[in-house]
């Protein structure tokens, strides 16, 4: 299914809830998240392709076409990064997690995305890369809840209101794993992607040599308690 530029502005509700729910139940159905940002996603994806291509590092990207998924599958220039890091705990982050970049751009492909314009299409797809980089820089993790977390983070960087569908549609299911206080979690995921800066213009070609901490610091983002107490307590009741 090709998606044109007109469809694209076109919201397709009653397929995204489909998406979202077989999310829900195999959350390892990354092709069903894109058919979910492909049914809603237009308005706002080209509200933030505009925003981007007004930075100075948007427009450097898109006159050089740079391509940022080819860089984060350079798992040899990662390793040698220096340990304290962002590109090496990236790089320690996928390996242990065993995904790669590559991932995200099979599971786009199987959802039937396709851009008939190229800088926008370049803007997608290094959109979808840092995806993980978020999960490093923000220290959610892929499990359940972190995934949540990291959603609802999204939703307040970019305010695509896909994320708020997934995550409406799987309100019971974190509910039922994390009680109320996942909730909780979730707020200040959103609460933090609104206060953190803008992501989306982050200049990662050249960041991921930088020390994490610092680089935490300077991008103002904040330790997600709530999801480490509720993380570490669930842990502890299961042990």
């Amino acid at each position: 299914m090709a998606t044109n530029s007109n469809s694209q502005q076109k919201l397709r509700p009653f397929q995204a809830i489909r998406a979202a729910r077989k999310v829900v139940e195999d959350p390892e159905q990354t092709a069903q998240v894109f058919r979910v940002l492909q049914a809603l996603s237009g308005p706002s994806l080209r509200r933030n392709y505009r925003r981007f291509k007004g930075t100075p590092t948007g427009k450097r990207i898109l006159e050089d076409k740079t391509d940022l998924v080819s860089i984060l599958n350079d798992r040899e220039m990662l390793s040698k990064l220096p340990d304290n890091s962002l590109g090496k705990a990236y790089y320690r982050f996928v390996t242990t997690e065993n995904i790669s970049a590559d991932g995200l751009v099979e599971a786009s492909e199987e959802a039937g995305y396709v851009a008939n314009h190229e800088e926008l299409d370049l803007f997608v797809k290094r959109t979808r890369a840092s995806h993980d980089l978020f999960h490093v820089l923000t220290q959610f993790g892929r499990d359940p809840l972190g995934e949540a977390c990291l959603l609802a983070f999204t939703y307040g960087q970019t305010g695509n209101i896909s994320f708020l569908v997934i995550l409406g549609v799987s309100a019971y299911q974190i509910y039922r794993g994390a009680g109320f206080e996942a909730f909780k979690a979730l707020w200040q995921g959103y609460r933090d992607g609104r206060q953190a800066s803008w992501l989306l213009e982050a200049d990662w070609e050249n960041l991921l040599s930088q020390p994490l901490e610092q680089m935490r610091e300077q991008l103002r983002i904040t330790s997600p308690v709530r999801y480490q107490r509720l993380t570490a307590k669930l842990a502890q009741a299961t042990a």
